[in-house]
């Protein structure tokens, strides 16, 4: 006699559930709800996995993969139908491998070379995108995904309203948006710390872990033109004239150009000569990154 009502006070709770989800994932469809970029570095990194392993990829022209520095780069500005997967304190391996195991078939694929590829595929990212039973859910029920969080949600739109067009914005005012190292005292500090960092040799250790992670790379390229034909481009990120001049740095790349010699994997046409700025010695400021981003889009998608 005491089952009916245990039952009705758990029956109820659930179906108030399933109809806040319904009603919810009917708002996410609907294009009511918007989409977060993440709130945090590591959910960023989330979304932009998900983004290019869930999502429609029929426009899709060109995907780049790297750390944090290609990261900067906002793909708005290469292009439309130009994906990121290059993910902040990650490696080129980790966006390969996505781009490797996800049905899209990319034209053109951007990888970004240099020291970063020392970093290890995040195995737990890769993992947790195919995984058998949130895979479907997460295709089929974009609610599921991480930019669809509320609280993600509610942040992001929060942050939106003070957003601008940073396209049609002028040099100055994007600048001056730059939220790393906010005083001239701070940023010429933070380049100096790594002037002298990338002034030591490169250590025997990390020469070692680069040729191990060049060896995994090739083979990722290698199974990605087989599977989908796509071209493949390798890059490394401009930086401070006084970061380029470093001892480490000078050997990272001249070791890249021999792990990836030229005669056999195409690297990106180089740079004009000029001065490049950032805040911290590797990371472009907004300007300089648009810069960079609009000389991708000219020699790759013409």
């Amino acid at each position: 006699m005491f089952v009916k009502p245990q039952l009705r006070s758990i029956l109820r709770p659930v179906l108030i559930f399933l109809f806040l989800m319904s009603f919810y994932q009917v708002l996410v469809s609907g294009g009511v709800v918007p989409a977060s970029e993440g709130v945090s570095l590591i959910q960023n990194n989330i979304v932009k996995a998900q983004r290019y392993v869930y999502q429609d990829d029929s426009d899709l022209k060109m995907v780049m993969v790297g750390s944090s520095l290609a990261a900067n780069l906002n793909v708005k500005d290469i292009g439309e139908g130009v994906k990121s997967i290059a993910l902040g304190g990650g490696a080129s391996q980790t966006g390969l491998e996505i781009v490797k195991r996800s049905k899209s078939k990319p034209p053109i694929v951007l990888v970004e070379i240099n020291d970063t590829i020392i970093r290890k595929i995040d195995a737990d990212l890769v993992d947790s995108l195919y995984h058998p039973i949130f895979y479907w859910l997460r295709q089929y029920l974009p609610m599921m995904r991480e930019e669809y969080r509320p609280i993600s949600v509610f942040v992001d739109s929060f942050k939106s309203r003070s957003k601008q067009n940073l396209k049609l914005m002028k040099r100055e005012a994007l600048d001056s948006l730059e939220g790393r190292n906010l005083t001239p005292e701070l940023s010429q500090k933070a380049i100096q710390t790594t002037v002298d960092i990338q002034s030591k040799p490169l250590s025997e250790q990390d020469a070692k872990s680069m040729k191990l992670e060049a060896d995994l790379i090739k083979n990722q390229i290698a199974e990605i033109q087989r599977n989908s034909g796509a071209k493949v481009v390798l890059f490394d990120i401009p930086l401070e004239s006084r970061v380029n001049a470093t001892l480490r740095i000078k050997q990272v790349r001249e070791l890249a150009k021999k792990l990836f010699p030229p005669d056999r994997f195409e690297w990106l046409p180089p740079l004009p000569p000029r001065e490049w700025r950032t805040n911290d010695g590797i990371h472009l400021i907004r300007s300089d990154a648009r810069d960079f981003a609009e000389f991708l889009r000219d020699k790759l998608l013409g």
